[in-house]
């Protein structure tokens, strides 16, 4: 990247943080009353386009943004981040526009995105949208022993709400007793036995004493990391862990779009 342009995305980004920088940190540091602000935000551009799901993609879209805002380098860095290189600071190049507009965006695509995927699917035939139980057993836990070891020894080194995330999520309701008993015979340390399991988020979340969308947010940044540390992860992930989160399908969601 030019000098010049550099300095033009500094400039940009300098200028969006003077307006909207105290507000950000406000949502990482969990302010409420900002998180709620913003989905009335969010509400605005989705109401009009889905109005009977407008509540889902709101939520989906608080995720992705929950998501950014926690991996990403904190506002009062990103100026001087970018000044390191054209690669910049993670994340922060949200703020090339003003973060109403990008946070706008971001329920938007997913309302497109969604519509090209229903419309993928209803042009696919049936017997290709069909799949069978994706839940895994003890006898596919055995064969990846060595795999599982070292996976959840590296969630024993994430931070410590990230590893807690994982860990209760690993162990929610849903999944198998035997899964969970092989699990704790692995890591007895990190993985507790307990037959009083979590089935939601909004109950991982009040267990840890944080937001159900703080526990997606965490679980999302882990479930990253942990692929690029071992890319062969990501099927056992797949298999442990619901691919969108722990959250129940479209169909068993609340009316007010929280997990039910």
């Amino acid at each position: 990247m030019h000098e010049a342009t550099i300095q033009r995305v500094v400039d940009r980004v300098v200028r969006n943080l003077d307006h909207d920088g105290a507000t950000v940190e406000g949502l990482v540091a969990g302010d409420a009353d900002g998180w709620t602000d913003l989905r009335n935000l969010l509400m605005k551009s989705a109401g009009p386009r889905v109005a009977p799901r407008a509540d889902y993609f709101c939520d989906e879209a608080l995720q992705k943004i929950a998501v950014v805002l926690l991996s990403g380098t904190q506002p009062s860095r990103a100026a001087e981040e970018l000044l390191n290189g054209p690669s910049g600071p993670r994340n922060e190049y949200i703020f090339t526009s003003p973060f109403a507009f990008w946070a706008r965006t971001v329920v938007i695509n997913l309302i497109i995105d969604e519509a090209r995927r229903e419309r993928r699917l209803r042009e696919r035939p049936l017997e290709q949208t069909q799949t069978g139980d994706a839940s895994i057993d003890t006898g596919e836990l055995e064969r990846a022993r060595d795999s599982l070891t070292d996976l959840l020894q590296a969630i024993r080194a994430l931070p410590p709400m990230q590893r807690s995330v994982m860990i209760t999520s690993l162990c929610r309701e849903q999944v198998k007793d035997d899964v969970v008993e092989f699990l704790h015979e692995l890591a007895p340390d990190l993985v507790v036995a307990n037959p009083q399991r979590p089935g939601s988020d909004d109950e991982i979340a009040r267990s840890l004493e944080t937001s159900p969308r703080s526990v997606a947010a965490n679980r999302s940044v882990a479930r990253a990391k942990l692929i690029a540390l071992d890319t062969e992860w990501a099927a056992l992930l797949d298999r442990l862990l619901p691919h969108r989160s722990t959250r129940p399908d479209r169909g068993a969601r609340t009316e007010s779009g929280e997990p039910g």
